[in-house]
């Protein structure tokens, strides 16, 4: 295999490894012992975090890809870490299910890495995180041993909750091998509506009165002029809340008709569904995602234009409204500075008591060490704790992790 599509902020392995069965990634671990090892599914997500403190070894899933156990009657399926998202929706489909997860990059996207990751989901409004449906899961630990969390049924009641501990882990704690999760039956019909707001008027009364009614939607997401042109075809310059449904072609067609908008024709409307789910992985300079109160996000929104204009730059923002999670991507205009630019966004996210991660950002910028993950929370001393617990030897994705774990 070629090391370079292994690379990671600049970093590439020393070897490789594609273990084909649980036992043979067992056997990897074991072998690597005093070696750093990254984990790598679709690599969607590599390039957040900071550079490994060593990369010796990548371990790639992309062979273990089987769905191993599925029942449709119980609404659960198990599979291997390399089965991508795409592949496990397909055989879902086939049984008219799907797993209630709408991931950027989904032919990319493995079940390890949506689990690592914790990606973010276009339907958490409606359908949850991946942290909701995710029932079991098995790792290869530290020393080359299985172990087991949740199982393959709805209701686990016993034992610690490790598929949550595991979720979101960023490959620091081990190398999924399996996961399982709760499946839901798939929506009847689906619709999605794009709703121009006027010129000079703020987005907080909208919003407001949305979030107020009796509506139901699966998506609220608020787009700036920019965010509003990449995703949605012949969008006005203008900022957009774009809304989406799900569920039986009666509850949709009401929904619609109380919302008062047409839906986007149907190509139209899966288009702008896929742009706007793949949002994050836009190829920009610099990329931030923030989490606030849902409250201040068109507040927010208009800061972070305002100071990506001052730092000369242009910003492309897309928040999911209703939850307060906001992602903006930073294009270089004249005399940009990305330093204080950086300093100032974080800050900002702080001053309104959110959280803040560098998602992508120059080499320049980089090389000045400045924090991807900030504040770092009160609860990063006990994540210290369970890293030195669980991987004693710091082999699993050394100091990629929030506070360099």
């Amino acid at each position: 295999m070629n090391a370079s599509r292994f690379a990671v902020l600049g970093q590439t392995p020393a070897d490789i490894a594609a273990p084909s069965t649980v036992a043979e990634a067992q056997e990897v671990v074991r072998g690597a012992q005093g070696r750093s090892i990254v984990p790598w599914g679709g690599g969607t997500r590599q390039h957040v975090g900071y550079p490994p403190e060593r990369y010796d070894l990548a371990v790639s899933t992309e062979n273990l890809d089987a769905v191993t156990d599925y029942h449709p009657a119980d609404l659960t399926v198990t599979a291997q870490a390399g089965v991508t998202v795409a592949r496990l929706q397909a055989t879902l489909a086939e049984r008219g299910q799907w797993l209630p997860l709408d991931v950027a990059a989904p032919e990319r996207q493995t079940v390890g890495g949506l689990v690592a990751a914790r990606a973010d989901s276009l339907r958490r409004l409606a359908c949850g995180s991946v942290r909701d449906s995710l029932i079991g899961v098995t790792v290869v630990n530290h020393a080359g041993e299985l172990v087991k969390g949740g199982g393959r049924v709805v209701k686990n009641v016993s034992g610690y909750d490790l598929p949550k501990l595991y979720c979101g882990s960023w490959g620091t704690l081990g190398l999924i091998v399996d996961a399982t999760f709760k499946v839901a039956p798939l929506p009847e019909a689906s619709a999605t509506a794009a709703l121009p707001l006027p010129a000079g008027r703020n987005s907080e009364d909208a919003l407001d009165r949305l979030l107020a009614s009796e509506l139901e939607p699966s998506f609220l997401f608020l787009l700036n002029p920019s965010a509003a042109h990449a995703i949605l075809s012949d969008a006005e310059d203008a900022q957009y809340l774009v809304l989406g449904f799900d569920g039986s072609t009666e509850a949709v067609a009401w929904q619609l008709e109380t919302l008062g908008a047409p839906a986007l024709e149907t190509d139209g409307a899966a288009a702008a569904r896929a742009r706007l789910r793949d949002f994050a992985l836009a190829d920009a300079p610099m990329t931030a995602s923030f989490h606030i109160l849902s409250s201040q996000v068109g507040a927010f929104a208009r800061m972070m234009e305002w100071t990506a204009r001052r730092a000369g730059l242009a910003a492309s923002v897309a928040a999911d409204a209703a939850l307060g999670m906001l992602r903006a991507h930073f294009f270089p205009g004249e005399n940009a500075d990305w330093a204080a630019f950086a300093a100032d966004f974080q800050d900002k996210a702080l001053r309104v008591g959110g959280s803040c991660i560098i998602e992508r950002m120059p080499d320049a910028l980089r090389a000045l060490d400045i924090p991807i993950w900030s504040p770092l929370l009160p609860d990063f001393d006990l994540m210290a704790r369970l890293k030195e617990k669980l991987d004693p030897r710091r082999m699993w994705n050394p100091g990629r992790f929030v506070g360099r774990l």
